[in-house]
């Protein structure tokens, strides 16, 4: 006997909204790099004491936190349904690879191939170099980032379990959202380290937004109901830096409370940056679409394009009367131009290897 059987409605896998905050959270990350650039070009040091590095530090220190939140939203919504063996083929195509391939040009250019007396040993040390840097993201100062995303990629099934098993896993999944309240990240250093504080840190970022992700449409209605909440706690938190930065306040024991605080307004920022772009339905910005494509791209070589453009702004900076206001023009300058020969190199790459393109550089 014939039934007439209701096609299955599915919902499009293209999410316009995350798209556009994507391209927003690359730009903050870009925009943070640029004035410390410029901001050492000046002054030769990073001191966030500085009322002018103390205000970028405020809004776009921690953004990649964006980047977690977005890629755990991304696994819940999407990626899951394909299945773990897509997942990670995924991400080692259009990550890995590409994290391999721009951390080996960029150890092989810090390489004095002429210090060497044999040619074993200039492949021992260049080994040695570029699985350093890979492994710890040191090929650029940037790419620290990396290591640890590829961490939440392997943990991926733990939380997806904890997430979806019996209470007391759900309580657990819960608590790794609150752990970077207490457990802060370590800054950045020139050591060969990758600190599991770190690793910790992001990774509340990724399982909440796994949380999102399932169920997102109901999620998002619920925060746009509270987001009036979230902007007076985004605020408060905001304030709260300013007087912990202008205090030079922040160890409680071992817990850094300005990167607890930073974790509360980086995730309120995320729900009201979402909610934004979630209310625009289909109108979202055009001109952020490219930048979203690109946002991986962008993140793995905007760092050396920074500090290659920073002498050609060096004589701008030593204007010694005129320090703050040539430190805010020379980082305009070099987010706009880091933005734009990251695109460039993305077009060239493209136009050159085609669909290969996104495994070696990321688009």
């Amino acid at each position: 006997m014939n039934e007439n059987k209701t096609p299955k409605v599915t919902e499009p896998i293209f999410l316009g909204y995350l798209h556009s905050f994507r391209g927003l959270a690359i730009l903050n990350i870009v925009v943070v790099h640029a004035m410390a650039a410029a901001f050492i070009g000046a002054y030769g040091v990073f001191d966030d004491s500085n009322l002018l590095l103390m205000v970028s530090e405020i809004f776009y220190h921690d953004s990649t936190l964006y980047f977690a939140f977005i890629s755990g939203l991304l696994f819940s919504k999407i990626l899951k349904l394909k299945g773990y063996l897509r997942f990670y083929k995924s991400k080692f195509k259009h990550i890995l690879l590409p994290y391999l391939f721009v951390t080996l040009v960029l150890t092989l250019t810090k390489i004095n191939f002429n210090s060497f007396s044999s040619f074993e040993a200039l492949l021992e040390n260049t080994f040695n170099k570029v699985w350093m840097s890979f492994l710890y993201g040191k090929a650029s100062f940037a790419l620290w980032y990396i290591p640890v995303l590829l961490f939440l990629y392997l943990i991926t099934p733990i939380l997806d379990f904890l997430q979806s098993s019996n209470r007391f896993c759900k309580w657990l999944f819960f608590i790794s959202i609150l752990i970077p309240l207490f457990v802060s990240r370590i800054y950045i250093s020139n050591e060969y380290v990758l600190r599991f504080e770190t690793l910790v840190y992001f990774a509340g970022a990724y399982s909440l937004g796994m949380f999102i992700g399932n169920n997102l449409n109901e999620k998002l209605i619920t925060i746009n109901k509270h987001k009036n909440l979230l902007l007076v706690i985004a605020l408060l938190s905001t304030v709260s830096l300013f007087y912990l930065y202008m205090e030079e306040f922040d160890m409680v024991g071992t817990v850094n409370l300005k990167e607890t605080i930073f974790y509360i307004q980086k995730i309120c920022f995320a729900f009201l940056f979402i909610i934004f772009f979630y209310n625009r339905k289909d109108k979202q910005p055009k001109w952020m679409d490219s930048i979203a494509q690109d946002s991986f791209s962008i993140y793995f070589i905007h760092g050396p394009i920074l500090y290659l453009m920073l002498p050609f702004f060096r004589f701008i900076l030593e204007i010694e009367n005129m320090k703050p206001f040539t430190v805010v023009i020379v980082a305009v300058f070099l987010f706009i131009m880091s933005v734009l020969f990251s695109r460039m190199i993305v077009i060239l790459f493209n136009k050159i290897f085609g669909k290969y393109s996104r495994m070696i550089i990321g688009s």
